[in-house]
């Protein structure tokens, strides 16, 4: 394997990471999950400090 000189390192381009469409919309649908969540999670323990339960 060639190694290769630092003036040459500072030449290459590219590489980084970019945010594609793909990537902002799997993020916001693992916000719109956790959100979802925490309003059911926050809804049933409001109905059951308020003992306001349907009875079965």
């Amino acid at each position: 394997m060639k190694e290769i000189e630092r003036c040459e390192m500072m030449e290459i381009t590219g590489g980084g990471v970019s945010i594609t469409g793909a990537m902002i919309e799997a993020l916001s649908g693992v916000i719109q999950t956790i959100f979802g969540i925490g309003q059911a999670l926050g809804g049933a323990i409001r109905r059951i400090s308020s003992d306001k339960l349907c009875k079965f």
